[in-house]
């Protein structure tokens, strides 16, 4: 196929039933956008290249798509006033087979093509065709402070300006490119009214595919409400499923709401704390098995865990499954942190562990943590039964729960269909962070214990040893200009502690580090470790 002269650059590439699918971003003059080819797998030109039947540029400004019977190419136009992206695999979609047809690709491919039409592998193909076509590769180490410090988010406004923020679970990052398409789309259409209705949103089938596809875990749609956030589905699943004084077990130290969830309805508190382990804190299994009484109504479970970053193993997550059975308790898991697990572990859903599991589980989850996409306000809580779904919305209708807006249901969608390329840049990035984190700690503040996580971008820190005078989060916030989260809003017992969010580029956490050992004086490293001061 004829082109013209471009800049181009390979990024993705598959093959399927003998055809390459490949992308590359493509510079011409005054033009680029991202290039998708459809070609032979085989050798098939008389050179030795594979023949290219077809080929979408989206770009920018004359986006349209190439069709090649016999290298006399075709050429057709796509909208650039809309989604050229979207127009070419709706395309495809419904066509490819034709079209291929038209290129003269031939019966040994489109008939396979033809039995095919319905098999998963051509639909996961095409969105992760998709997904690499709206890839902008992440630039994660160039953030500018100047930059950030005009945010007018929490994180970034709650202290004053010099205060180095490292507290609220935020990331500093650029958002993925297919969400920021999407949010300009209706930003420069003025499409800003009413929604559709939750149910015609996409937001369940989108959530659905994604957990199909990452974790293996097939849920219905149906079985799905959207929320506004995952705190508001952790207090209305704890109103549904308990009344005042029953026992709700939450495993400390953990993210805050849960505590404030179980005073604020006036349940009684079964603590379960974490203990260390081999490097993390770890789930105490034998003592939550001796906590549990008749009264104990509900588990609430964090994993991913945060703030501690453990991920729970199978044979863990199977043994607190015949506790919750044995007692026959339901569970509320959030598990918002699921996309961010390290040293290629995998996060198992706790309502895939069975039928009877999935029947007492209300599974919360969000984009918004993996996707950084928080002010957008958008969730979902999955319902292992039709029992519990109706329970949950008995007690909380609808429109008690608030409306939600077309940038949050689109933005998720986005990010769950589209988002994996930018989040197979962050996660290793993060992972590396951590691995700086430790690395800095071990040699610069020895004193502080860290606690490695696996998975979330933060980091627990105990702080005992460094015998402070004050509360580890004032002494850092005083001292040092930088602002983690108090240990004591975890729960009780953790005065000693902070959690570090290491989410941001490698020199803001670089000068995030240097300004806690400063702040301990001109050599922390020879404070000493049986918590008394010299």
């Amino acid at each position: 196929m004829a082109t013209a002269r471009a800049e181009s650059k390979e990024r993705w590439t598959r093959e399927w039933c003998g055809i390459r699918f490949s992308v590359e971003h493509r510079t011409l003059t005054g033009d680029s956008g991202s290039t998708l080819r459809i070609a032979s797998a085989a050798a098939g030109q008389s050179d030795g290249t594979p023949a290219e039947w077809l080929r979408f540029d989206c770009f920018e400004a004359q986006p349209h798509w190439h069709l090649d019977p016999n290298g006399q190419a075709e050429v057709f136009p796509l909208d650039e006033r809309g989604d050229p992206i979207s127009e070419s695999f709706a395309l495809l979609d419904g066509e490819l087979t034709a079209l291929l047809e038209r290129a003269g690709a031939g019966a040994s491919i489109t008939t396979p093509l033809t039995r095919a039409a319905a098999d998963p592998a051509r639909m996961r193909m095409l969105r992760d065709a998709e997904a690499a076509m709206r890839h902008r590769p992440a630039r994660l180490d160039d953030l500018d402070l100047q930059k950030l410090e005009q945010r007018r988010s929490e994180k970034w406004h709650t202290y004053p300006r010099g205060v180095l923020p490292a507290w609220v679970a935020e990331m500093d990052f650029p958002v993925a490119a297919p969400i920021e398409r999407e949010l300009a789309r209706f930003v420069a259409s003025s499409d800003i009214g009413y929604p559709l209705g939750l149910r015609q949103s996409g937001v369940a089938e989108a959530f659905a595919e994604r957990m199909t596809e990452r974790f293996g875990w097939s849920i219905e749609p149906a079985r799905v409400e959207i929320l506004s956030e995952v705190v508001q589905g952790l207090y209305l699943a704890l109103a549904a499923y308990s009344e005042p004084g029953d026992g709700a077990i939450v495993q400390t130290p953990i993210y805050p709401p849960f505590l404030h969830a179980v005073r604020d309805l006036e349940r009684r508190l079964v603590e379960n704390r974490l203990v260390p382990g081999a490097g993390e804190l770890v789930f105490d299994l034998d003592s939550l098995e001796r906590a549990i009484d008749p009264s104990t109504r509900v588990l609430l479970f964090c994993n991913p865990h945060n703030p501690s970053g453990h991920v729970a193993s199978r044979a863990e997550l199977e043994r607190l499954a015949a506790l919750v059975l044995s007692h026959d308790l339901v569970v509320v898991t959030d598990e918002i942190h699921a996309d961010l697990v390290f040293d290629g572990g995998r996060h198992i859903p706790f309502a895939s562990l069975g039928r009877e599991i999935a029947r007492r589980t209300v599974t919360l989850s969000s984009a918004s943590k993996a996707f950084n996409i928080p002010g957008l306000r958008c969730a979902v809580a999955h319902f292992g039964s039709e029992d519990l779904q109706q329970r949950f919305n008995a007690v909380s209708p609808k429109r008690f729960r608030g409306g939600l807006g077309l940038f949050g249901l689109f933005a998720s969608t986005a990010a769950w269909r589209f988002g994996q390329p930018w989040l197979d840049e962050v996660v290793p990035y993060l992972e590396r962070n951590r691995d700086f984190v430790q690395t800095f700690l071990s040699e610069r503040i020895p004193a502080i214990r860290f606690y490695r996580p696996r998975a979330t971008y933060l980091a627990w820190l105990d702080c005992a040893e460094l015998a402070l005078p004050t509360s580890p989060a004032s002494h850092f916030l005083q001292h040092g200009r930088v602002a983690l989260s108090d240990g004591r809003l975890f729960g009780s017992g953790f005065e000693s502690c902070v959690r570090l969010n290491f989410a941001t580029s490698r020199p803001i956490l670089h000068e995030i580090l240097e300004r806690m050992a400063r702040s301990l004086g001109p050599d922390p490293s020879h404070r000493p470790r049986n918590g008394r001061t010299a």
